[in-house]
């Protein structure tokens, strides 16, 4: 009886312990990598190209992180502050200089993809001379997005200036269309036209003196003109009514429906309008401030990156291995309407974005977005403050002397030249 009741036990320890191994081993074998966007970014191309990788790499599922766009850069300095970031991260370089370098898992020579990326798009991505991401993003444009079939029924010209700006919106409130949409309940798009007017406004010199403490935004008095001008749009009636409730994606709506005949925004709007109405024919212009014809550009500095503290870097590599292969980064790119990023990929150009790189890219008639200039300074405290002055409760003044203020905190924690006490 008692060899039995032994023999029992025995059997039931070892089924417990086969138990406990198959788990870890299970436990082992299958991973979730948590991968966090902006909320903007997480497109329905991108996510079809994450299941497909899923399918083909069943011991990897991955976890998608939308953050609302508004949140995105004030989170990332959170997360990255009290060591909880991602497996992976959606990250424009600026962003990511400014979190630090120390966070990411570096790529050089030695990584499969590296040679393969165009050298132009490898260039925008260097931070020091070091790479911290899989390149994904490549040169779009800010500006002017217009329905040319719209101009062309209403034989419109497209403006050149702010006050050729006012006088077609003028002519297409009389005809019944939303002149201007603005989506103004989301901060991030209402950026778009202050960064396109202030970029083609101010000079190397400036910008300087900006940076280095020897001028205050809010003693430059086009930038209280600049910010009054694009009030004034929504004073006079030459955008939507519900402009401070309106979103990215009612835009897309009112364009695509065709009750807007323009908005300010990223090429990328574009491919979202044609999803929803593919026979609608939209253009780009740069946002008609002073007649330069200077469209704004992002440099494409987006990247894919992997956390270095993350405890499956393996896996994640695994995942950027698999999205650099040309058929991937193919559609990716096409989802965006952007131009390569790799060597391999062939892409054809839309007729609309072809025009936007034979003008303006290619010849250089390009100016790069404030982001950009202001590498790695967090602009939501702006851009939060022009909603308030678009609700009616701030004005320019304390909007430029408040981003006075926030700029010079930034600039004096990072002790750059201009700014150290005394």
């Amino acid at each position: 009886m008692k060899k039995t009741v032994w023999l029992l036990l025995s059997f039931t320890l070892l089924l417990c312990s086969c138990s406990r191994t198959v788990q870890s081993e299970d436990t082992a074998e299958n991973v979730t990598l948590t991968f966090m966007m902006p909320q903007s970014h997480a497109k329905d191309f991108l996510l079809e190209l994450i299941g497909e990788f899923e399918t083909e790499n069943p011991d990897i599922t991955i976890e998608v992180q939308r953050i609302p766009d508004d949140q995105w850069i004030d989170l990332v300095h959170s997360k990255a502050a009290v060591g909880e970031m991602p497996d992976i991260i959606r990250i424009d370089k600026w962003v990511l200089e400014a979190v630090g370098t120390r966070h990411f898992v570096e790529f050089g020579e030695e990584t499969s993809w590296y040679e393969r990326v165009l050298p132009q798009q490898l260039k925008n991505k260097l931070i020091g001379g070091r790479l911290y991401g899989l390149p994904i993003a490549s040169t779009s444009g800010l500006g002017l997005i217009y329905n040319e079939e719209i101009f062309e029924r209403l034989e419109l010209p497209v403006p050149a200036t702010i006050e050729d700006l006012y006088q077609v919106c003028e002519q297409l409130s009389q005809a019944g269309i939303i002149p201007l949409y603005a989506s103004d309940k989301e901060a991030w798009t209402i950026q778009v036209a202050f960064n396109c007017m202030v970029m083609q406004s101010t000079d190397e010199a400036s910008w300087q003196k900006l940076k280095t403490n020897r001028l205050k935004w809010a003693d430059v008095e086009e930038y209280h003109e600049i910010l009054n001008q694009i009030a004034d749009l929504r004073r006079l009636g030459y955008t939507n009514a519900d402009h401070m409730e309106a979103t990215y994606n009612s835009a897309v709506e009112a364009v695509a429906g065709q009750k807007a005949a323009m908005y300010v925004m990223g090429q990328f709007f574009i491919a979202d309008v044609l999803q929803k109405n593919p026979e609608c024919r939209l253009r780009m212009a740069p946002f008609p401030y002073n007649g330069s014809d200077l469209l704004s550009v992002v440099s494409g500095a987006g990247m894919f990156s992997v956390c270095r503290d993350s405890e499956h870097v393996a896996e994640a590599e695994r995942f950027l291995e698999w999205f650099s292969q040309p058929e991937h980064m193919n559609r990716f790119n096409e989802g965006w309407n952007h131009p390569p990023v790799f060597q391999e990929q062939n892409l054809h150009m839309a007729d609309w974005q072809q025009a936007i790189y034979d003008k303006y890219i290619v010849p250089g008639k390009t100016v790069v977005q404030i982001d950009e200039t202001l590498n790695g300074i967090n602009l939501n405290g702006l851009w939060n403050n022009l909603k308030e002055m678009l609700a009616g409760r701030m004005d320019s003044a304390e909007v430029l002397q408040s981003w006075d203020e926030d700029f010079g905190e930034q600039m004096r924690y990072r002790e750059e030249p201009g700014w150290q006490p005394g």
